[in-house]
């Protein structure tokens, strides 16, 4: 083991790649022990160095500019006897890949200190000019009192570098974003991609996109993760949506920043940084803090409000009822209920189905009497202009509506649904049962879980079990 770099008295080593190696190290003019990472420039081919070299002096750069409690800081660059060297602070903590190992979720509390974290250094990151460009896991250090250090900006882009251009692809394919897979020039959106996978591995213990690098390329690009509460039945279903925003494949359909990521998280997970307004004895609606300009609510949320385009492409019943829905539902959830309302009317085939859609969204049970009370009554006042059921369709569930949701009946939905989107159906048929009320929504809330269009028609067919 080397003795001594540059300045620096090698203590120990912390770890070893084919490249390189970083050690424990002593600075002895400030006295401050620090985190030295070399790589020898012998061991690298003259392109290689070059790009290796040019990489070290990147990852100096990008993070040397930033001071954040929440990123690693970098002191010094040097190179010494073939050795390039970057010293940075010494973090005594474990990479969160690491405490992933066992695949578990881990509690909501726990997940929500660390992505406010996360999501905090990257705001300022960004701010800087600075755009991480791999954040996972391993790159995510948790001390022993849960505190997040953001470490490794070796691929970072700065805005005034020129080290990636377009038609470069750089990253950890099961992390990556869609536009880096393509090659395309990132901003900050590419890290609220990123840093949504690791909220989602966080919550279920698995990452959405897995595989060989060319499938997890094909999934990142095509296709849409199992909904997380799929896979951790404690979890809100809301966190299905929030995750889906932030997962979206077109940057403009995602948060449009890091801060408005975290203003949506902490709006599901409580009131720790938002204020409250009580509406019933079990239920309070979360309020976004007036700190928080237009410019930062998610983009989607502005997406449903202000998109003509979306609207008209609703049938004249669906714009009729939107605007209501959501101040009612707006009343029991706060902000989302935009988000609620939009993607339940792109679903639903009547007034009945789609309010049992909505339904489940509220928390408390007095909060569901009152929003079920409200939307009674504007289903009356609007009697004439509103479908109630739909012609063709569930004509046995409707007949059936009157009827327990005995065993039989639920089994045979679990079967059915099984085929649709396989053995997770137990758990979607067990979490949907406390919040039905008639066999009718509980087909439709059973529904919501089939991507496939056919496949969802097919199963809310006369055919259907009753």
């Amino acid at each position: 083991m080397l003795e001594r770099v540059g300045k620096y008295r090698i203590d120990s080593v912390l770890g070893k790649g084919a490249m390189g190696t970083v050690y424990k190290a002593f600075d002895p003019h400030i006295a401050r022990v620090v985190a030295l990472k070399t790589i020898r420039k012998e061991l690298l081919g003259d392109s290689q160095q070059q790009q290796m070299v040019s990489r070290f002096q990147n990852e100096a750069q990008a993070a040397g500019r930033l001071s954040h409690p929440n990123i690693v800081a970098v002191y010094d660059y040097g190179e010494d006897d073939g050795v390039a060297y970057i010293a940075m602070e010494f973090v005594d903590g474990i990479a969160l890949n690491t405490r992933l190992q066992n695949q578990q979720p881990r509690r909501l509390a726990q997940v929500i200190g660390w992505m406010r974290q996360l999501l905090e250094a990257l705001h300022y990151a960004h701010a800087k000019g600075v755009i991480h460009r791999d954040v996972k896991p391993a790159n995510l250090i948790i001390t022993s009192d849960d505190q997040v250090k953001v470490t490794d900006f070796g691929i970072a882009r700065l805005d005034t570098s020129v080290l990636t251009q377009t038609g470069s692809m750089i990253g950890t394919p099961s992390y990556m974003s869609p536009e880096q897979f393509c090659g395309e020039l990132v901003d900050g959106r590419s890290d609220v991609f990123s840093a949504g996978i690791v909220l989602y591995q966080l919550l279920t213990g698995e990452r959405p996109f897995s595989g060989s690098a060319t499938m997890v390329m094909q999934q990142i690009l095509n296709q849409s993760p199992v909904p997380p509460s799929s896979l951790n039945p404690t979890l809100d279903p809301q966190f299905d949506l929030l995750i889906g925003q932030a997962l979206a494949k077109r940057p403009d359909e995602r948060f449009a920043s890091a801060r408005a990521f975290l203003v949506a998280l902490e709006a599901l997970s409580g009131p720790q940084t938002l204020a409250s307004v009580e509406l019933d004895d079990d239920c309070t609606r979360l309020m976004l803090p007036a700190s928080f300009s237009q410019a930062e609510l998610p983009s989607q949320g502005r997406a449903a409000s202000a998109s003509s385009e979306a609207f008209d492409t609703l049938t004249p019943w669906k714009r009729q009822v939107r605007p209501q829905l959501e101040s009612l539902l707006s009343q029991q959830i706060g902000p989302l209920a935009r988000l609620l309302v939009k993607r339940s009317l792109a679903q639903a085939d009547d007034f009945a189905s789609l309010r049992s859609a909505l339904l489940p969204h509220i928390p408390s049970e007095r909060g569901r009497a009152q929003f079920s009370a409200a939307t009674e009554a504007l289903l009356e006042t609007s009697q004439t202009t509103l479908p109630t059921t739909q012609p063709g369709t569930l004509a046995e569930a409707s007949l059936a509506d009157t009827q327990a949701l005995d065993e039989a009946f639920v089994q045979a939905c679990e079967t059915r649904l099984t085929y649709a989107i396989g053995p997770i159906a137990r758990i979607v048929v067990r979490r949907a049962l406390p919040t039905s009320t008639s066999r009718q929504a509980f087909l439709h809330t059973l529904a919501e879980h089939i991507d496939d269009a056919a496949q969802r028609s097919a199963f809310l067919q006369p055919s259907e079990p009753s």
